[in-house]
């Protein structure tokens, strides 16, 4: 039986305070793909082209996962993509004039906010590599898979997210949230890839709000101990060491998975 191993990215893969990828994750992540038995796949909230900050080990995975699992790719082919319906992000934009909020429109190689200010500023200062342009009307000239909201606090995400049920809310820190489709999720995406595969043992890796589901349909759901989501340690089977401990070759030896 084959290993189907999915990784998160930011804070999992990725060390966003530090700008790049652990020494024993390089490590992991090589040997990982030199096994016949082994597949490897991306599961993040990026775009195709904000993943170029993990460039050295990108060519690793089969599977890609992007924006929450609204875009999905066996190696360079696209096998499953849901953009968003203009009429729904015209929705939401006219909903949160009576907020103050910033909305973000995520595509496939290139991103835009409503408008700029510092709580933008504040929270992509952790996800490198990600600069959106200024542009209300990014969704008329291209694709959008998933949004984003900034806010002075989370609680203020979560009230508005109450009053829009067309979609789900993934937060990542105290003032910025995912939004996708409700259906829509990584679980979702790995899906998609899993329908290529037989026979075959899942295991997850993630930190974030938007690894909740993914953990769960895992065989084996690992989580970082980094994570502040207590939810997502309670589901996981295993706790991996924290992303500046530079300790995930030897966890995944310790658990004979490498």
């Amino acid at each position: 039986m084959k290993k189907i191993i999915f990784f998160d990215v930011d804070n999992t893969i990725y060390n966003n305070a530090l700008g790049k990828i652990p020494e024993q994750t390089k490590k992991l992540l090589h040997e990982l793909s030199l096994k016949e038995d082994v597949i490897l796949g991306l599961a993040t909230g990026r775009g195709l082209k904000k993943c170029e900050v993990i460039d050295d080990v990108l060519h690793y995975f089969k599977y890609k996962v992007l924006m929450n699992g609204s875009y999905v790719m066996k190696n360079e082919e696209i096998i499953y993509e849901l953009p968003m319906k203009n009429d729904d992000i015209i929705e939401v934009l006219d909903m949160i004039k009576g907020h103050d909020l910033n909305i973000g429109m995520v595509g496939v190689n290139d991103e835009a906010v409503n408008y700029w200010d510092e709580r933008v500023s504040y929270g992509l200062k952790a996800l490198r590599g990600i600069s959106p342009k200024v542009d209300a009307e990014f969704y008329l000239k291209h694709k959008v898979y998933q949004l984003w909201m900034f806010a002075d606090l989370e609680s203020q995400i979560m009230q508005v997210a109450k009053e829009m049920p067309k979609f789900s809310v993934f937060p990542w820190h105290q003032g910025g949230a995912d939004f996708t489709y409700p259906h829509v999720n990584k679980a979702f995406g790995i899906g998609k890839c899993l329908s290529h595969e037989t026979d075959f043992q899942l295991i997850c890796v993630g930190d974030g709000a938007n690894d909740i589901q993914m953990i769960e349909i895992a065989d084996i759901g690992i989580v970082m101990d980094n994570t502040r989501f207590e939810q997502l340690k309670e589901k996981a089977d295993h706790i991996a060491p924290h992303i500046h401990e530079d300790q995930l070759y030897d966890f995944f030896k310790k658990l004979n998975l490498v």
